[in-house]
């Protein structure tokens, strides 16, 4: 099973367009791509052209199922949806409780969206400490986690380094994007800087800011679709390499040079 979950210690950063713009340009990659809410807001089904008013979700079942496949919401982007949907406070805690307390039927169920090495899940994860992201690290996915280059971000770096965020079990598998870069502001591109000297290699890449993007978004299609000339699809694909570098087992099953089609 290939997963990656996209997380961030605060809130503010972008990480559920982040998310929705790494799905689109992994599927340009060639794989077969599914993405899943764990975030009560319910936003990231709006990047895939679900409506804002529609109130389906896995959540409301899923606390009752090891099997999500047929909680699975098929999308004209071909990207496959697992939206948060609309909940009561009673299913919410019946989903936590699952999440936490059987780890081995969260695994059958994610596995179960996984039947081919080109498949691959994204999380988008609610920003800060909670049970999703325990349960999600559990599995030992690939951690990506974005910040801005601001000194907010700076400041809650030294949660993750110190290993106050992630679980262990997840060492060595966790790297960082820095989302909505602006290198005009002089801030920003001083905590750009101080950021990639910091990171290192765990460093996959940074997204310029873009208007397109959240034009893209207000639209509920890709910036990849809206604006493929923007210097964000360009990080996108940086990112998105970067990634599948380091999934070896996916790698060896779909050429890079799919990316252009």
């Amino acid at each position: 099973m290939t997963l990656i979950c996209i997380a961030s210690p605060k809130g503010g950063v972008g990480k559920t367009t982040l998310t929705a713009n790494l799905a689109y340009t992994l599927q340009r990659l060639g794989l077969n791509v599914t993405v899943i809410d764990f975030d009560s807001q319910d936003a990231l089904k709006l990047h895939f052209g679900i409506p804002v008013n529609d109130t389906q979700g896995y959540v409301a079942h899923a606390g009752t199922s090891a099997d999500w496949r047929h909680l699975v919401r098929s999308t004209p982007s071909g990207i496959n949806v697992l939206a948060y949907g609309h909940s009561t406070y009673e299913e919410r805690y019946n989903f936590e409780s699952f999440l936490i307390n059987k780890p081995e039927a969260f695994k059958q169920a994610l596995q179960g969206l996984c039947k081919s090495p080109g498949d691959i899940v994204l999380a988008d994860l609610p920003p800060g400490h909670s049970g999703s992201l325990h349960a999600v690290c559990r599995l030992k996915p690939l951690c990506v986690t974005a910040l801005l280059a601001d000194s907010a971000s700076l400041a809650v770096l030294p949660t993750i380094e110190n290993k106050s965020f992630y679980p262990a079990s997840v060492e060595g598998h966790i790297y960082y994007v820095i989302n909505q870069l602006d290198l005009r502001n002089e801030l920003s591109n001083d905590v750009y800087g101080l950021l990639k000297k910091r990171l290192g290699a765990s460093l996959l890449g940074a997204v310029h800011r873009d208007a397109a993007v959240s034009e893209a978004h207000a639209q509920q299609i890709s910036i990849l679709q809206y604006a493929y000339t923007s210097a964000v699809v360009n990080d996108l694909e940086v990112i998105a390499h970067n990634i599948m570098r380091l999934l070896p087992d996916v790698l060896a099953t779909q050429p890079l040079s799919r990316a252009k089609q």
